[in-house]
């Protein structure tokens, strides 16, 4: 603006006063271009005077008028739009459409829809309609959210014998996709159809649009509609269409998909990849999809052409090879373009970051103690990320007490702590046992950071409480967050179980559960019901886990195999050897469940069951008076399900009855004997082998 200021105060004290005499000898002091820059300036600032003198020396220039109407349009001064049109309408000149559709966009601009649908009908009769003019309504009605308008107006742009273009269906596209409720998105292949039927096929644009709405949760009829989209595609597929497509494979998170569609389009589209940029997303999508030998293959063949990396392109290289499992090799892939005099400027702190996160997932702090090293050796300047990640280490090998110097590093950096950074060291303060120094770090965070803690920190305190059996203190905690305006989540919920639970307050924790869910409108998932059932069957109250696993399934769901197995387990420990097979019953899939369980079979079942869990209640009822029950649960599962495990040496006993008889057998600890040697003259694959 400031600028603009300047501009108009040197024109109108040098220039202004000898303008008018040299229009009088035939001469312009300022040419049309710069006449037009000074107009500009003087509109943006609101010296509508010196704006109009230009205007005034030709009234009838359409090309002044219309740039002044743009540039009120800017200002969002829709009535100094009007009056410009007025007067170049008085000044006799002959209008056109251009000047018609400048107002109109001007309206459009100017978010007044009323007035842009008035000024359309004024441009229907003075004959002034184009397909510009249609488009640009369509272009409004879509900014107010206003799809079935948008439609009728491409409806009424046919019936005035003008075909919606290319342009026209993008728009309406691109606002449907990026609207959000699904009856847009359905509309959105209506929408498309309708395009194809005017022999328009879906262009780069629409097929770009289609790619970036697509993500995890986008449906199997979306994706395939938008691969066939592209495939049908007139155009040839660019590098740049290539990307988005390799890109929206990675975000849909499917590694199957992702790999079939990399097949695809590299069997005929490899020649199109020269670009640094597609080569980082094909880089990256095959690290998805766990397919180290294309990574390394697609690295190579950029290498072997000379196109230089950027500093994403080796960001994806490095972290598709850490997040395989290898932060060694990627480590020597960066000592390795720290050496070439093409690379080594490419590299940066979140590069090596990516590296300090694949050792501190080994928790390897020898490891990252030596990268952290090596970029100060190299001035690579660390980031709040990069401290974050390495007292993320120190925290998950419980080293809390040596942070002061990570810490001290960050005071000299100039890089203030962030809740991230407060919220990892309390994960290592609680995970080492010392909750004081978790409660001191909150208090110190309040007071010098003037940060509030978020729900993971509070979990994390809460969770220190349950793993130091101090319950009046893990209270303290919950209403600290209530009163912080934290609203706990399904974790809370879970976390708060096992604190009652270990302070053998059974009821207690029922009933927070209750009051909790209750008051922040939470539905428990599975990992709060597993871990009152696990709260049940420790205080010996078999019949209430029962009870928690039937209002578990009544509201649809699912239990996990930590569930089952507690359950599973207390049964047989408290000699319920019938409620024992019901439970596995339901677990497995067949026949005989529980009643309760019976009538929910879809969400009773549960695959995740470890293989191991049968052999092991099958060898624990054969010690009881009841074998028969084993026995007859073995020839189910033969018969029902006969890709089933069961340990060998288990299935034999039970089948003959001859378990526990004439020999001593030692206890695995998980309920069923362990194996010795040369007693089983069996394979050990069961009926059927583990595959």
């Amino acid at each position: 603006m400031e600028c603009y200021e300047k501009v108009c105060d040197i024109y109108e004290k040098d220039a202004a006063p000898t303008s008018a005499k040299a229009s009088q000898e035939g001469r312009a002091l300022c040419d049309a271009r710069l006449e037009k820059n000074i107009m500009t300036a003087a509109s943006r600032i609101g010296r509508t005077g010196l704006a109009q003198s230009f205007l005034e020396k030709q009234p009838s220039d359409i090309a002044r008028h219309v740039t002044m109407i743009r540039n009120c349009a800017a200002e969002r001064n829709l009535a100094g739009v009007m009056s410009i049109f007025d007067s170049l309408r008085a000044s006799g000149a002959e209008l056109n459409a251009v000047v018609y559709n400048t107002v109109l966009d001007a309206c459009v601009e100017c978010k007044q829809l009323q007035t842009a649908e008035s000024w359309m009908s004024k441009m229907k009769s003075e004959g002034m309609v184009d397909v510009v003019s249609y488009n640009t309504l369509i272009k409004a009605h879509l900014q107010a959210g206003a799809f079935s308008q948008a439609r009728e107006v491409m409806e009424e742009m046919r019936t005035a014998g003008m075909q919606p273009n290319r342009v026209t269906y993008n728009e309406l596209v691109n606002a449907m996709v990026t609207s959000g409720p699904q009856a847009e998105g359905k509309q959105v292949w209506d929408v498309l159809k309708q395009m194809q039927k005017c022999n328009m096929k879906p262009n780069h644009i629409a097929c770009s649009i289609l790619l970036k709405n697509l993500n995890s949760k986008s449906s199997e009829s979306d994706i395939s509609q938008t691969m066939s989209l592209i495939n049908g595609m007139d155009e040839p597929l660019d590098e740049v269409l290539l990307s988005s497509v390799v890109e929206a494979c990675v975000r849909i998170g499917k590694p199957d998909f992702l790999n079939n569609q990399l097949r695809q389009l590299m069997q005929n589209n490899n020649h199109l990849v020269s670009g640094s940029h597609t080569f980082g997303s094909l880089i990256k999508a095959y690290g998805h999809a766990h397919d180290m030998p294309a990574v390394w293959s697609c690295w190579k063949e950029m290498r072997s052409r000379h196109i230089k990396p950027t500093s994403i392109t080796v960001g994806c290289m490095v972290e598709a090879v850490v997040s395989n499992g290898d932060p060694a090799s990627a480590l020597d892939l960066i000592h390795q373009l720290a050496e070439d005099e093409q690379c080594k400027d490419v590299l940066n702190s979140v590069i090596y970051c990516s590296v300090l996160k694949g050792f501190t997932r080994e928790k390897n702090l020898d490891r990252v103690k030596l990268v952290y090293e090596e970029m100060q050796k190299r001035k690579i300047d660390p980031s709040i990320v990069t401290f974050n990640t390495i007292l993320d280490c120190y925290a998950r090998c419980c080293r809390m007490a040596d942070v002061a110097e990570i810490l001290l590093a960050m005071k000299q950096a100039g890089i203030k702590a962030n809740l991230v950074t407060y919220s990892t060291m309390l994960k290592g303060h609680c995970q080492s046992g010392n909750l004081r120094a978790g409660f001191d770090l909150v208090q110190e965070m309040r007071t010098v950071a003037g940060i509030k803690p978020d729900e993971i920190m509070y979990n994390s305190l809460l969770d220190g409480c349950a793993q130091n059996n101090l319950p009046d203190e893990g209270l303290k905690v919950l209403q600290e967050m209530q009163a912080d305006n934290v609203k706990p989540s399904n974790f809370t919920l879970s976390v708060l179980v096992k604190l009652m639970s270990r302070a053998r307050r059974l009821d207690g924790a029922f009933q927070m559960v209750a009051d909790l869910s209750r008051k922040y409108g939470l539905r428990p998932n599975s990992h709060v019901y597993a871990n009152l059932v696990q709260a049940c069957c420790y205080a010996k109250q078999l019949q209430r886990a029962l009870d928690t696993l039937e209002e578990m399934v009544e509201k649809s769901v699912q239990p996990d195999a930590r569930t089952y197995t507690f359950l599973i387990r207390s049964s047989l420990q408290q000699g319920q050897v019938k409620v024992a097979d019901g439970l596995l019953r339901a677990a497995l899939g067949l026949s005989g469940a529980l009643p309760f369980l019976a009538k929910r079979t879809s969400v009773a079942v549960c695959q995740a069951l470890p293989d191991s869990m049968l052999s092991e209640a099958l060898a624990a009822m054969s010690l009881t008076n009841t074998s028969e029950v084993a026995a007859a649960l073995l020839h189910h599962a033969k018969e029902q399900k006969p890709h089933l495990w069961v340990d060998a040496d288990v299935q034999r006993r039970v089948v003959t009855g001859t378990l526990f008889k004439g020999h001593q057998v030692q206890s695995s600890g998980k309920g069923y004997p362990s194996r010795q040697p040369g007693t089983g003259k069996g394979k050990g694959k069961g009926f059927a082998s583990r595959s």
